[in-house]
C-alpha cells in the first residue's frame, strides 16, 4: 500500500476530539501541517461512484450511482463551468450535488469537459464545442432514459445550459436550473465607469489574449483570477484554515473543499472559447439580445419555452442578482422563476447554504415539475425588472458637435467662428459619441472621382481585418467575412469563365438570398455594372428600361430568363448537388474556380468613386425608370448610415428591404459593411413586414437597429403585442419616408427605441438626417462630409423658381418654401444628371432634388412636398404632406393616409384616401372636426375614400399615381367614399348623384 493511500504520519494519535492544551494544539497543528505539506491533503476521500456512459469529441458523459438507480427516477444533467473541473458537483461527502440529487431520486448525469490542457486539441475548443457538447449529452440521456432531461448548470455551465436549450429550441429539455449564471452581463459592469469604456477594454483584452496567449489561460491563472474576484473571502478562508490547523476532524470535513479551491478544482480556459465569451457574451451581450452564433447558426434564448429556475446568490459578486434575473427578459416565452440564497457565488452549489437551501429546493422543483408536489415556497415567479437593459441611443446633439468638429478639422463648409465657445462646450460633453464618427466623415470627404472605392473593396477590407466576424445572417445561418470573400472570389472566376469583362452591364435577376448579395459584390469586384432587376416586375419591361449584356439569375428564374433574354443566362445558387439545367443556361455552380485561367487584365476591385457601379429599377409596372448609382454615392449612403446610426461591430442591423431596393444595397449592406455591424436579412420580403416573422428574426439574430422604408413598419404596429416583443433589444429604427403618424406610434410602442430619419437625393450626394428624433417629421440637418445643400425660393402657384431681375434665384427665408438643391462639386469630378446652372450666381451648378422644403429657425429641414404632388386648386396650391400629417397624427382611428389631387371639371381638388386601424371604426364627425380645426379651407380634403390598403411602391411609399387614376372612387361608393358637403359642412356619403352638387360647388 502506498503512502498516498494511507498517509497519516501519526495514526496512533488519531482522536475524535481536538487537543485542548496550548502545547498539544501546537503539536497537532505541526503534525497536520507536515502531512499536508508532504501529501497535499489530510486523508483520502472516496468520490461518488460513476461510469463513463458516452464520449464525444470534446466531452465525456458520466452517469453517477449507475448501480443504485431509483426505480422511478428523473434524469438530471449537470454542466460544470469552464475553468472548473467536473468535481465541482462532488467536492466532498458532506457537500456533493450528485449525492444530494441521488437522494432526491434523480438519475444524475454530468458533462465532463476534462482538463483542456491535457486533452488533445483541448486548448483549441470554442464556445460552440462546449454548447454542442451539452446538446449531444442531452440526446444521449434522452435516448438512454426515454425521458426529457432537467439540465442544470453552475456559473458558466448555466450559460451553456441556456445556450444548448436555445440551440435545441427546448427539445427534450424538461426544465433548466442554473446557479449564479448571469444573462445581462452589461449589468455587471462597474457602475462608476462608462459602459463604452469598459466594453472597449474587454474587447482589447480579447484581442490581446488572442494575439499573445492564443492557447488560453492556464489553470493556475484561472484559480488566481477566481480568488482575486473575492479577495476578502479568500483571505478569510486562509486565516480560518490556519486557526483550525490543530483540529483534524474539522479540517477533514472541509478538506475536499480546500483541495478543490486551492489545487484540484481548476482547469485551463481554452483561448478560442475565451475569445468567444469576451466578444459574444460580454461585449455584445448576446445572451440578452440574441444572435449568438453557435455552429454557424444564429441562436436566441427567446426560443426557450421550458420552465426556468435561476438560483440567485444575494451576496454574489461574480454574478450579481440583477444579471441573473435578466433571464426573464431574455427568454420571454419561458416560465421563469428564481430562488434566493443568502450566499456568494461558490456557496450556491457547495457548502452549508447549498445543503440547507439549494439542493432541497431543487429536489422539490423536480417533484413539482412531475406534478407530484407544490411549487417550493422558496421559489417565486420572476417579474419585470426595473433595471434598464437596453443600449443607449445616439447622441442627441450630434450635428451641433459633429459640424463643429468637422469645421475645425476638415474645413469642408466654411468656419465655425460664431458662438464657438458654447459649441466647444457641447463638443466636449459629447466627444465620446462624436470621435468614433470622425474617421468615417473624414473618409467620406476625402473621396474624389479617382479614389478607389466600391462595395467589393469594402468586403475585402473587412475580410482582411476581421475574417472570422459575422458579415450577415440569413435563414438562421451566420456567414463570416472570410467565407463571403471566398464566395465572391469564386463567383468572379465563374464570371470570367463566362466572358464577363470590366465595364460590362450585367443584369441580376434574383430573389434576395446569400447568392444575390455575393453576386452583387462579385460584379463590383470585377468592375462590371450590376443592374439589379426586380423579381416583382416583368423582366421584358425591365430589359427595355435598362439594357444589359449578360444576365445572372437564380435557378427558379433561369428558364424564364432565357426565354425573355434570348441568349445564354448564367445561373447561380442552389448548387448543393448535381443538376441538369435546360439549354441556354450556364450552371455557375458547376464551374471549378481553381481551374479558371484568370486573364492578365483582371485586377480585383478596380472601381473608382466616380464610376457607375449599380443601376436600380424604379417605378411600377407601367412607369419604369432607372436610378444610376456611382461608387461615391454608394459610399455616401454607407458612411452616412454608419455615422448617423453610430453603428459599431456590436450592432446587428435588420434589413427588411430586398437587395434590389436602394435601402437594401445602399443603406443596409453599405452601413453594415463600413461599420462592421452584423447584417441580418429578413426571412421573407413581402409588401409589408410579417409581424410574427419579424419578431422571430429580431430575437434570433439579436437585432438592435431596424432599417425601414416608407410605411414598412405599419404591419408590426397594427399587430397585437406578443411575448417576443417584450423586453426587445431594438434601440433604433432608421430609414426614410416614415409618415409622421407612424413615427409617433413607433416611438410610443417601442420605447426607449428612437427613430433616425434619412433623406437622400435620387441623384448626387445630398443627405439629411434627423438624428435626435425630437422634431418628429423633420428631415434633420445636412450630414457633414456629404453634398453641400441650399434652398432656392420657389413659387408654389407657378411651379418654378423665384427669380430676381438678373434671372438668379432669390434666397429662401427661414420658414419659406423652397427647392432643395445640391451644389455640383467640380473637385470631385463626376456630375450626375443634368445640373441647373446659374442658380445663385453666374457659372454655378446645382442638382435639383425636385423636393420642396422649408428650413426652421434651428436649421432643421422639413419636407413640404414633392413637386409633382402639389395640388393646384382653385383657391391656391396645396402641399399634401402637411395635410397627411394632420390626418394621421390627430385623427385617432386613421392608420395611414394619402392626399392627392383629382381633376373634376378641369379643377383639381384635394382627395384623401384613408385606411383604418385594427379594431377601430371610421368616424366622419371626428374627422371633420380635426380637418376644420387644423387645416385652412383650401387644404381640407373635399373627398374622403376609406379603403383597405393604399397602393405602395417597392419602397413602401404611396403610389399616388394609381390613386389619381382611380378618380373619386365612385365605383366603390357604398359608404366608403364621402365628401365635404358645403351646406351641411360635414362628410356625407358620396355617390354619382352628389357629383353634380360637387361640380356646382366648385364653380362658385
Amino acid at each position: 500500500m502506498s503512502d498516498k493511500k494511507n498517509h497519516n504520519l501519526y495514526p496512533e494519535d488519531d482522536a475524535t476530539a481536538p487537543p485542548s492544551g496550548g502545547f498539544a494544539r501546537l503539536a497537532a497543528a505541526i503534525r497536520n501541517g507536515m502531512e499536508i505539506a508532504r501529501f497535499g491533503t489530510l486523508g483520502e476521500r472516496e468520490a461518488s461512484p460513476f461510469e463513463v456512459f458516452d464520449k464525444g469529441d470534446h466531452h465525456r458523459l458520466r452517469r453517477y450511482f449507475p448501480d443504485e438507480l431509483p426505480s422511478d427516477s428523473v434524469p438530471v444533467l449537470l454542466v460544470p463551468p469552464l475553468m472548473m473541473t467536473t468535481e465541482v458537483w462532488d467536492v466532498a461527502p458532506g457537500s456533493s450535488a450528485v449525492t444530494a440529487l441521488h437522494q432526491s431520486e434523480a438519475d444524475v448525469w454530468v458533462v465532463d469537459f476534462g482538463s483542456p490542457e491535457q486533452e488533445e486539441g483541448g486548448l483549441k475548443r470554442t464556445l460552440t464545442d462546449h454548447v454542442v457538447g451539452v446538446s449531444l449529452a442531452i440526446d444521449a440521456v434522452r435516448e438512454a432514459t426515454g425521458q426529457s432531461v432537467h439540465v442544470m448548470g453552475y456559473s458558466q455551465g448555466g450559460m451553456f445550459a441556456y445556450q444548448a436549450a436555445a440551440y435545441r429550441r427546448s427539445e427534450d429539455v424538461a426544465s433548466l436550473v442554473t446557479f449564479g449564471s448571469g444573462v445581462d452581463l452589461h449589468l455587471g459592469l462597474p457602475s462608476n465607469l462608462p459602459p463604452e469604456m469598459v466594453i472597449e477594454s474587454i474587447e482589447r483584452l480579447g484581442a490581446f489574449q488572442e494575439a499573445v496567449i492564443p492557447g488560453g489561460i492556464p489553470s493556475w491563472a484561472t484559480r488566481l483570477g477566481f480568488q482575486l474576484l473575492d479577495p476578502i473571502k479568500t483571505v478569510q478562508q486562509r486565516v480560518d484554515f490556519v486557526r483550525r490547523l490543530y483540529d483534524r476532524e474539522a479540517l477533514q470535513k472541509r478538506e475536499g473543499m480546500r483541495r478543490f479551491m486551492e489545487v484540484d478544482g481548476w482547469t485551463a480556459f481554452p483561448g478560442p472559447a475565451l475569445t468567444d465569451v469576451l466578444k459574444q457574451l460580454v461585449a455584445q451581450n448576446r445572451l440578452l439580445q440574441g444572435g449568438l452564433v453557435i455552429d454557424e447558426q444564429s441562436v436566441t434564448l427567446a426560443d426557450i419555452t421550458c420552465p426556468i429556475l435561476a438560483f440567485v446568490g444575494l451576496s454574489d459578486s461574480i454574478a450579481p442578482p440583477r444579471t441573473v434575473r435578466a433571464i426573464y427578459a431574455a427568454a420571454p416565452q419561458a416560465p421563469s422563476y428564481q430562488a434566493k440564497v443568502p450566499t456568494g457565488h461558490f456557496g450556491l452549489v457547495v457548502g452549508t447554504q447549498s445543503n440547507e437551501i439549494t439542493w432541497p429546493v431543487v429536489g422539490a422543483w423536480l417533484e413539482w415539475s412531475r406534478n407530484r408536489g407544490p411549487l417550493p415556497k422558496a421559489v417565486t415567479r420572476l417579474k419585470r425588472q426595473q433595471e434598464k437593459t437596453t443600449t443607449s441611443t445616439p447622441a442627441e446633439e450630434f450635428f451641433a458637435a459633429a459640424s463643429l468638429a468637422w469645421d475645425l478639422s476638415v474645413n469642408v463648409v466654411g468656419t465655425a467662428t460664431h458662438g464657438i465657445g458654447d459649441r466647444i462646450g457641447t463638443l466636449g460633453r459629447l466627444a465620446k459619441n462624436i470621435v468614433p464618427q470622425l474617421p468615417r466623415l473624414s473618409r467620406l470627404a476625402d473621396i474624389r472621382s479617382g479614389t478607389r472605392e466600391s462595395i467589393g473593396l469594402a468586403v475585402q477590407r473587412r475580410a482582411i481585418e476581421s475574417p472570422d466576424d459575422t458579415f450577415f445572417l440569413f435563414e438562421g445561418r451566420a456567414h463570416s467575412y472570410h467565407a463571403a470573400d471566398v464566395r465572391v472570389d469564386n463567383i468572379v472566376r465563374g464570371l470570367l469563365e463566362c466572358g464577363v469583362r470590366h465595364g460590362q452591364y450585367v443584369g441580376l435577376y434574383m430573389e434576395t438570398r446569400p447568392s444575390a448579395v455575393a453576386a452583387t459584390i462579385a460584379l463590383s469586384r470585377l468592375g462590371a455594372v450590376a443592374v439589379l432587376f426586380r423579381p416583382d416586375i416583368s423582366l421584358s419591361k425591365q430589359l427595355a428600361a435598362a439594357r444589359v449584356e449578360n444576365l445572372l439569375t437564380d435557378p427558379e428564374r433561369g428558364e424564364t430568363a432565357y426565354e425573355i433574354f434570348g441568349s445564354s443566362v448564367m445561373v447561380l445558387g442552389g448548387g448543393g448537388g448535381a443538376r441538369t439545367l435546360a439549354s441556354g443556361q450556364v450552371d455557375m455552380e458547376a464551374i471549378d474556380p481553381d481551374k479558371v485561367e484568370v486573364p492578365q487584365w483582371y485586377k480585383p476591385n478596380p472601381g473608382l468613386a466616380g464610376e457607375l457601379a449599380i443601376v436600380l429599377i424604379t417605378g411600377d409596372e407601367n412607369h419604369l425608370g432607372v436610378s444610376r448609382v456611382t461608387n461615391r454615392r454608394w459610399a455616401t449612403s454607407a458612411y452616412g448610415t454608419a455615422t448617423s446610426c453610430a453603428l459599431t461591430p456590436h450592432d446587428t442591423v435588420y434589413c427588411c428591404s430586398p437587395v434590389h431596393h436602394p435601402t437594401g444595397i445602399l443603406v443596409c449592406v453599405g452601413g453594415a459593411l463600413v461599420s462592421g455591424a452584423r447584417l441580418a436579412m429578413a426571412t421573407e420580403f413581402t409588401s409589408a413586414i410579417n409581424p410574427s416573422v419579424f419578431w422571430q428574426d429580431a430575437r434570433r439574430y439579436g437585432v438592435n437597429v431596424v432599417f425601414y422604408s416608407g410605411a414598412m413598419c405599419r404591419a408590426i404596429l397594427n399587430a397585437p403585442r406578443t411575448k417576443q416583443e417584450r423586453h426587445h433589444s431594438i434601440r433604433l429604427f432608421a430609414g426614410s419616408g416614415m409618415p409622421t403618424g407612424l413615427w409617433h406610434r413607433v416611438v410610443d410602442r417601442f420605447a426607449p427605441a428612437s427613430v433616425v430619419e434619412f433623406f437622400a437625393s435620387t441623384e448626387g450626394n445630398a443627405v439629411l438626417v434627423n438624428l435626435t428624433g425630437k422634431k418628429v417629421g423633420s428631415l434633420g440637418r445636412p450630414l457633414p462630409g456629404a453634398g453641400v445643400l441650399a434652398v432656392a425660393a420657389w413659387d408654389l402657384e407657378r411651379g418654378r423658381l423665384v427669380e430676381d431681375k438678373a434671372g438668379f434665384a432669390g434666397p429662401c427665408e427661414t420658414g419659406d418654401v423652397g427647392l432643395l438643391v445640391e451644389r455640383v462639386d467640380r473637385k470631385r469630378g463626376e456630375v450626375e444628371g443634368r445640373p441647373l446652372r446659374g442658380v445663385f450666381e453666374a457659372g454655378d451648378a446645382w442638382l435639383s432634388t425636385r423636393d420642396l422644403v422649408r428650413v426652421d429657425e434651428d436649421g432643421d429641414y422639413w419636407l413640404v412636398d414633392y413637386i409633382q404632388d402639389v395640388i393646384h386648386g382653385p383657391k391656391g396650391s396645396v402641399p399634401t404632406i402637411a395635410v397627411e400629417d394632420v390626418i394621421t397624427t390627430d385623427v385617432s382611428f386613421v392608420d395611414t393616409a394619402a392626399v392627392y389631387g383629382v381633376r373634376v371639371e378641369g379643377i383639381e381638388i384635394p382627395v384623401a384616401a384613408l385606411t383604418i386601424k385594427r379594431d377601430m371604426k371610421f368616424d366622419p364627425v371626428a374627422l371633420r372636426s380635426t380637418v376644420v380645426k387644423q387645416l385652412p379651407a383650401n387644404s381640407r380634403p373635399v373627398v374622403i375614400r376609406v379603403i383597405n390598403d393604399l397602393p405602395v411602391t417597392a419602397g413602401h411609399r404611396t403610389r399616388k399615381r394609381a390613386l389619381r387614376s382611380a378618380g373619386l372612387g365612385l365605383e366603390e361608393a357604398s359608404g366608403e367614399t364621402l365628401w365635404l358637403e358645403p351646406k351641411q359642412d360635414r362628410y356625407v356619403p358620396f355617390s354619382s348623384d352628389a357629383l353634380a352638387a360637387l361640380t356646382a360647388s366648385l364653380r362658385l
